[in-house]
């Protein structure tokens, strides 16, 4: 990681934290464990999605599999725009 992105990472968590530590009460925990709730499904719905591509892999054709890689491929450099 470059030292740009670690600084944009290290000042986004200053920012959280100073955001968590002045609220209190407890609808902001119930919502917390709610939100922390859900992004773990999806994570595991991720999961299950990745693992049912890799199953695939070994049946598909040379053309859906480079369709495959081409779909991958804009993929990253999308991510690539967004990430610094």
């Amino acid at each position: 990681m470059s030292e740009t992105t670690v600084n944009t990472i290290v000042a986004f968590l200053e920012r959280l934290v100073s955001v968590f530590s002045s609220v209190s009460g407890v609808g902001f925990w119930v919502f917390l464990v709610g939100f922390t709730l859900i992004l773990l499904v999806v994570a595991a719905l991720f999961i299950k999605l990745l693992i049912t591509l890799v199953k695939l892999i070994p049946n598909m054709t040379v053309g859906q599999f480079l369709k495959l890689i081409v779909v991958m491929g804009i993929v990253l450099i999308v991510a690539g725009f967004f990430i610094p």
